[in-house]
């Protein structure tokens, strides 16, 4: 199968967790940083799932999965560790069009989580249709070493120096050629050192322009 790469905005979106277990909780603690509001049906809850609902961060809906609890859900995820369970949920959101996921069943999936890389707001999404889940992980964990945390300081930057290159008086033509210059630029090299002398220094000489407060703390704060 092929499967169309995208990435979702779920905050504020309600995604329906079925099951309590360890993936479950793996999941919902993934989600968390997605600003998504969680609903859970499963019979028992880890320790860590019931903390958060005495903590208000997920909503326990049930012990036993309805249809009613996918009710204005944008995503549904089984997570449970009985196969035939994750299919019903599946058919279930499948007669709604509501995108759902069955942990290790690709089959009842319509939609899968790759392995993710992340750093600030770059992300790089790995995954292999569903056919190695581990081989995801593996090319992840290599990529790793390739992008360290410096591109998180390296990505905002590059934001910022953006909106002054598409805000500013350049000539329209100019303006991929000073985005390239950029990226082309050692300014990655001098976040990696931590030279936030040169880092301002590489962005004034391409940028023509004194560097705003925004920027210089961004810089500061690397």
């Amino acid at each position: 199968m092929r499967y169309y790469p995208a990435f979702l905005d779920l905050h504020g979106k309600k995604v329906l967790i079925v099951g309590g277990g360890a993936v479950a909780q793996r999941k919902i603690e993934t989600l968390f940083e997605y600003g998504a509001i969680i609903d859970v049906a499963a019979r028992d809850l880890t320790p860590a799932l019931k903390e958060f609902e005495t903590e208000g961060r997920i909503r326990f809906v049930g012990s036993e999965f309805r249809e009613d609890q996918m009710d204005r859900a944008f995503l549904v995820i089984a997570a449970t560790d009985d196969p035939e369970m994750n299919r019903k949920v599946s058919l279930a959101a499948g007669e709604r069009n509501i995108p759902v996921n069955a942990v290790d069943q690709p089959s009842d999936c319509t939609f899968i989580v790759p392995s993710i890389l992340r750093r600030g707001d770059l992300v790089i999404a790995i995954s292999t249709s569903g056919k190695s889940p581990a081989l995801a992980r593996r090319l992840r964990e290599q990529l790793e070493g390739m992008y360290g945390e410096e591109y998180g300081a390296y990505v905002r930057l590059m934001g910022k120096a953006r909106e002054i290159v598409l805000s500013g008086g350049f000539p329209p033509e100019r303006k991929g050629d000073i985005l390239r210059e950029l990226i082309d630029s050692d300014l990655l090299g001098a976040i990696r050192l931590g030279d936030r002398s040169r880092v301002a220094s590489t962005l004034e000489r391409i940028l023509r322009t004194e560097l705003n407060e925004e920027i210089r703390e961004l810089i500061q704060n690397m």
